[in-house]
């Protein structure tokens, strides 16, 4: 069973202290390989288009990197994150679990040598889909 607890990519960004954005990913599934699902990503409004927001993803995809996981899916703004390198997660062989547009459903190969992964993402239990 999957369980969503991974506090090495619950990440914040401060600002003077000041907490100004927050972003987490939580482990999945697609066939028998471990993938990350990032969400959510937040930043404050007056501190958006300031570059925290990819930072945060910058700083997550490293650490997720670190703890040997190879990909990551979101399913986002198909205008944002494709400047953090997600491309459509059906480059992949990644299917979403419900109808979604392709276009906002995108992974992200975080090791130029990952294992090729091909099949449905699981989402873990805590989201409630099945």
């Amino acid at each position: 069973m999957l369980t969503v607890r991974l506090p090495e990519l619950s990440l914040v960004a401060e600002v003077d202290g000041k907490i100004v954005g927050h972003i987490m990913f939580t482990k999945a599934e697609v066939g028998d390989s471990k993938v990350l699902v990032l969400a959510p990503l937040s930043v404050l409004p007056d501190y958006q288009r300031k570059g925290i927001g990819k930072a945060l993803i910058s700083e997550g995809h490293k650490t997720a990197q670190r703890l040997g996981y190879e990909y990551s899916v979101v399913l986002g703004s198909e205008k944002y994150y494709p400047k953090a390198g997600y491309v459509p997660a059906e480059t992949f062989g990644i299917t979403p679990p419900f109808d979604v547009p392709k276009e906002n459903f995108m992974a992200n190969k975080l090791k130029a040598e990952a294992s090729d992964v091909s099949g449905t993402l699981k989402y873990a239990k805590e989201f409630g889909i099945e």
